[in-house]
């Protein structure tokens, strides 16, 4: 029994709105299209690498090397961790992980610093400045490092060298002729090593920062420089908090080339590296395949590994917090 209040209130109320449907399935709602649209180069990744890895943890619990392998394969036999005893218990091992962390560090800084100014520079001269300058960066990009490498080795030679000319016509100090840049291991790979790497890796790093200056907005630099900042306020309370993810992903990108860099440092020396130029790339590669020491380059593979998954790791998590910060 109604009443005709209750008739009245349910004709203004008028029908209850039906339920919007919900969808099923494993695409609903959209949440797993990212993870069905990476699945593919996981796989592929998975495909590539399985095995290889397989082969290196495998090869790092035995004892194998050149003879064993192609003479007397009956030779080869497992060992358990007595190769990561041996080699964690190298003086020479951790004076080369030593060496790299310092060298790495020395890449790292001083081309990204140099990346940024060049960037900011680009930022600024004209458009076809740009153009030449960009031109250029490709074309230096273009070469490969071993070429890179022989070119830097002629211009630092002590006969003839074009870097001691032009030191001799500077200072005009005749002993400037015939400076041996390689004498010294530390100048030769602090400073010649260094140079080529960084003059390889200028061109990406320019010209992703310079894309990444691009996208800062103009609104916030011109108010920014109306409340008083100056130049570098700007650039480091408004630029640097704009490019932040580029910079994190550039220097983690520059520490896993820098930190396993081969081919310039194997070219400098003519093939044959002295071991006060072994970083983990070349010592890798004299144990390897100039000592055919199989197993103990297995395990200096590993702990490789496990370094840059350590710098990975901080990377993601670093990663991970600015994208929390920006939601």
């Amino acid at each position: 029994m109604t009443t005709n209040e209750t008739v009245n209130r349910s004709e203004k109320s008028g029908p209850a709105p039906a339920g919007k449907p919900q969808r099923r399935g494993f695409f609903a709602a959209g949440q797993y299209i990212p993870y069905a649209l990476l699945l593919p180069a996981i796989v592929v990744l998975v495909g590539v690498l399985a095995y290889p890895l397989f082969r290196l943890f495998d090869l790092a619990f035995q004892n194998v090397n050149r003879y064993a392998y192609l003479v007397n394969p009956s030779l080869s036999k497992y060992i358990g961790f007595e190769g990561f005893s041996k080699i964690l218990g190298d003086h020479q091992f951790w004076e080369v992980v030593l060496r790299s962390i310092y060298f790495t560090a020395e890449l790292v800084i001083l081309s990204m610093v140099l990346s940024m100014l060049i960037a900011l520079l680009l930022n600024r001269v004209s458009n076809w400045a740009r153009v030449t300058v960009i031109t250029v960066m490709m074309f230096v990009w273009a070469i490969p490092a071993l070429v890179n490498g022989q070119v830097f080795r002629w211009l630092f030679s002590a006969n003839g060298g074009v870097v001691d000319y032009l030191a001799f016509l500077v200072t005009g100090d005749e002993s400037w002729k015939h400076y041996d840049w390689f004498a010294d291991p530390n100048v030769g790979l602090y400073v010649v090593g260094a140079s080529v790497i960084i003059w390889g890796a200028l061109p990406f790093l320019v010209l992703g920062l310079y894309a990444a200056l691009t996208q800062v907005p103009a609104e916030l630099t011109e108010a920014a420089r109306l409340d008083g900042a100056n130049a570098f306020q700007v650039f480091r309370h408004v630029t640097i908090p704009v490019i932040r993810p580029f910079l994190m992903i550039s220097a983690a990108l520059s520490f896993i080339w820098d930190f396993q860099v081969f081919a310039q440092i194997f070219s400098l020396r003519n093939t044959s590296p002295e071991p006060g130029y072994w970083t983990i790339g070349t010592y890798l590669y004299m144990n390897g395949i100039v000592r055919s020491r199989y197993s103990e380059s297995s395990v200096i593979s590993i702990v490789m590994i496990l370094m840059m998954l350590a710098v990975l790791v901080f990377y993601i998590r670093q990663m991970l917090k600015i994208g929390a910060n920006e939601r």
